[in-house]
């Protein structure tokens, strides 16, 4: 989402919007009744992430609130053709387009005002990009919890998906299923610098293009060049030449080398 929001930034700081239609109102949860009514005409005055949402800062005040779920696409196009999945379309007064596509529908539209924005994140636990996300906050959850799924909880860390909790814990050279109260403070402080080294490297390569997603522009991500474990099951490791293996934790694909990982 990151790379989404630097990317948005450059294209509608300052845009205003001037038409919206809104093709399906039935996602995760609906697109709000007076949604176009509320962003009609108003200046984006700043793009943000925050978690895995999209903020966009309004004039009005208001914030429009994006979540791409697990197949959601928001993307800017200097001209538009209608696409299957299209639920929501902008018209910006600079005659390009922004496009909110969705398949699966798990995705967010909404508009909200900064208390209501606050209290939605109000659950969530720390950027990991920030100081709080450090060795003491991660030997500081609950012992028992596995530390891959810990890492995906919106709650315990914002913004990891599934992709690069399996990529960071193979930088980290620690195996997902252990419970964190097995991991000594020298694999915290390789976790902790893994995320961010991972979540830098993705961003800086465009991200990961898996299945329906593409980058706002277009484009497709080139994380995936860097991958060493996911989606490469049955591969030889990078590091060893053991085949990566892949289980299932909480309904997802893991992939992890059981030689180069503890």
């Amino acid at each position: 989402m990151e790379i989404v929001a630097r990317f948005l930034a450059s294209k509608v700081l300052g845009k205003r919007v001037d038409s919206v239609t809104v093709n399906r109102r039935d996602l995760r949860i609906e697109v709000p009744a007076d949604f176009g009514q509320l962003v009609l005409g108003r200046e984006v005055v700043s793009v943000y992430r925050v978690a895995k949402y999209l903020a966009m800062q309004l004039d009005s005040g208001d914030i429009m609130v994006f979540h791409l779920g697990m197949s959601g696409r928001l993307l800017h196009v200097g001209a538009y053709i209608a696409e299957k999945h299209d639920h929501v379309v902008f018209t910006l007064n600079d005659g390009c387009f922004m496009v909110f596509n969705d398949p699966r529908r798990f995705g967010l539209v909404s508009v909200m005002n900064e208390k209501s924005f606050s209290n939605m994140l109000s659950k969530s636990g720390p950027d990991p990009f920030s100081p709080a996300f450090n060795v003491d906050y991660i030997m500081g959850i609950h012992g028992n919890a596995k530390i891959k799924p810990a890492l995906m909880r919106g709650e315990v860390v914002a913004g990891i998906g599934n992709i690069y909790a399996s990529e960071i814990l193979f930088r980290a050279s620690v195996l997902p299923d252990r419970e964190i109260r097995t991991i000594s403070r020298v694999e915290c402080e390789a976790i902790v610098a893994a995320t961010k080294n991972t979540l830098e490297l993705a961003i800086a390569t465009g991200g990961s293009t898996i299945k329906d997603y593409r980058a706002p522009s277009g484009d497709v991500g080139r994380f995936p060049m860097h991958f060493k474990v996911y989606n490469r099951a049955g591969k030889g490791c990078y590091q060893c030449g053991t085949a990566i293996e892949v289980d299932r934790q909480c309904g997802r694909s893991t992939f992890f080398c059981m030689k180069c990982q503890k």
